[in-house]
């Protein structure tokens, strides 16, 4: 008897409109086609948590919600947190960001947040997204590009602006930019594109299982693998 293994065609990737805030994602280009699929396929070992993160998102967008408003910051911003720290309230990265909005202490005091000992409001959300929407409000009166504001957010200002000092008319797809915020707005989008329309990436991020041929002779069965 033999067993054959075959793995079903890869899925393509919808390439569906996407923009942030507005600013479309340019598809027309192939390194932003290659950088969108590349954070999907990163995600899909972890697109099952989608569920817990729904729930998580449920109590906090609420709030995060009104605050954008308050500050005149488009709704897209609600995803930044999730890309940020999965709206884990205590999470902490190796270099001492805190809480949804992953600020560093120094960035939490100057946007007048305690920081340190029991009462750090970094871990808070209403005071954490109060305070990171007065610095993203800040960003903008500086930037005039809310996705140069999602790169600065990450990056820092100061290498946004030092980028468009020799290009005044570079874009965020097309800026040079360190690793991790040349993915930043990307891993924002994916966020944004899986909580409001699931089902049209559900084949892409939840590829077929491999089916087995068992062969025997004069019979042929299959079953799932």
């Amino acid at each position: 008897m033999n067993t054959l293994m075959t793995a079903p065609a890869e899925a393509e990737l919808p390439l569906l409109d996407v923009n942030f805030c507005g600013e479309d994602m340019p598809l027309d280009q192939e390194v932003v086609i290659s950088r969108w699929k590349h954070v999907f396929t990163t995600f899909r070992p972890q697109s099952r948590q989608i569920s817990d993160l729904r729930r998580r998102a449920d109590s906090v967008f609420p709030i995060v919600d009104e605050i954008l408003d308050k500050y005149d910051i488009p709704p897209d911003f609600r995803y930044v947190p999730l890309a940020e720290s999965g709206l884990n309230p205590k999470a902490v990265s190796p270099k001492g960001a805190g809480g949804y909005w992953q600020l560093m202490p120094a960035t939490a005091r100057e946007l007048g947040l305690k920081v340190g000992g029991k009462n750090d409001e970094r871990f808070h959300v209403r005071k954490a997204t109060e305070a990171a929407c007065r610095y993203l409000r800040k960003l903008y009166d500086q930037l005039g590009s809310w996705s140069l504001v999602a790169a600065a957010y990450n990056v820092g200002p100061g290498y946004i602006k030092s980028q468009l000092k020799r290009q005044p008319n570079l874009d965020y797809y097309k800026m040079k930019l360190p690793r991790e915020t040349r993915y930043y707005l990307y891993r924002v989008l994916l966020y944004k594109e899986l909580f409001s329309r699931p089902n049209d990436y559900s084949s892409y991020l939840n590829p077929a299982p491999l089916t087995t041929f068992r062969l025997t002779p004069g019979v042929f069965s299959q079953q799932a693998a």
